[in-house]
């Protein structure tokens, strides 16, 4: 029945796209491209979390250029509009919680949020003449944009060429879209991978296809007190891998999930507050690092919660081929 009541709207939306498409294509809507900076896009063909934001993390980590490299994204949830660059001590409402991580983790890296992309760079390169590289978080269907290189993420479990198009599916536009994509990653793979599963993917997806797991690190947090008992929380698309791996941390003793990029209401914090000034001395919060920089501007207001508040880090690491992804990309950013 809900196959029924959502085809009729996903296909009027897929022929609003297709259109939108067609018009960049035949050259109706201007893409513009710039030759300096170097432009990567990362993006998805699906709505919800895909591991855009750890192989971005994993591209400015494992950067072979020595040059000066930036992160514009759009900042999702901000209150703010237009172009801002992305400091430290922004405040996750002001430029959006992935851009701030970025520029927590990464602090040399220029960050910057704007909803146009084009307009977004031409302000970067006049204010950072020696950019260089630009890396574009969630611009794939941004089409005023032709970048150099694009990367399409798709989840090992939920991939696209599985899934339909919205309100049927998850998918923001049709499948055929990924014509588009120069490589495919696939995220959040199991991190043994054995061949056959890699051989269905690679005749799945028209382009050269790449498997990538992720990884944890220790908690990180302010207190040093022992923890081994944990209340996870999670803000993002999907927690269970999280989850799953607080569990291996100790004990689980209670977990809380909120929509992707939620702003806590001070009845929220106050909720959280209290019950960290219950918890016991080997109790603590545990959340992502995401949710851990939205959640900052608040510490000050809520001591005890920040005192009991830890996060817990990921990476994003290639099971295969990974040499030749940069050699792809290194060779397109050099034309």
């Amino acid at each position: 029945m809900k196959n029924i009541i959502t085809w009729f709207p996903a296909l009027l939306y897929g022929i609003i796209i297709s259109l939108r498409n067609t018009f960049y294509d035949w050259g109706w809507f201007k893409s513009h491209h710039f030759d300096k900076p170097k432009t990567i896009v990362v993006g998805n063909l699906a709505v919800g979390g895909t591991g855009k934001s750890p192989l971005v993390a994993y591209l400015i980590k494992n950067s072979p250029w020595n040059n000066s490299l930036g992160i514009l994204s759009r900042g999702y949830g901000r209150v703010s509009k237009g172009f801002k660059w992305v400091e430290v001590n922004s405040k996750a409402s002001e430029v959006g919680d992935e851009p701030l991580t970025y520029k927590a983790t990464f602090v040399d890296v220029h960050v910057a949020v704007c909803e146009s992309r084009v307009w977004g760079i031409q302000q970067m390169n006049e204010q950072v003449p020696n950019l260089e590289t630009v890396i574009l978080d969630d611009a794939f269907q941004h089409r005023a944009l032709k970048a150099d290189f694009n990367i399409i993420c798709t989840t090992f479990d939920q991939p696209y060429f599985k899934d339909h198009l919205m309100p049927m599916g998850r998918l923001r536009e049709w499948r055929e879209g990924i014509e588009r994509a120069d490589a495919v990653v696939v995220t959040r793979c199991p991190s043994k991978l054995d061949q056959q599963q890699m051989d269905y993917f690679d005749s799945e997806i028209p382009k050269p296809t790449f498997f990538a797991s992720i990884r944890y690190g220790n908690p990180i947090r302010n207190d040093v007190a022992t923890i081994n008992a944990w209340h996870a929380l999670a803000g993002i698309a999907d927690p269970v891998l999280f989850f799953e791996q607080v569990g291996t941390l100790g004990e689980l003793k209670s977990t809380q999930s909120f929509p992707d990029h939620h702003r806590f209401s001070q009845a929220e914090l106050l909720e959280l507050n209290t019950k960290a000034a219950n918890m016991a001395d080997n109790e603590a919060f545990i959340t992502t690092h995401k949710d851990f920089v939205r959640l900052q501007a608040a510490y000050q207001e809520f001591p005890a919660l920040a005192k009991k508040m830890a996060y817990l880090p990921m990476e994003m690491y290639f099971l295969n081929k990974e040499d030749k992804f940069w050699s792809m990309l290194n060779q397109s950013l050099t034309r």
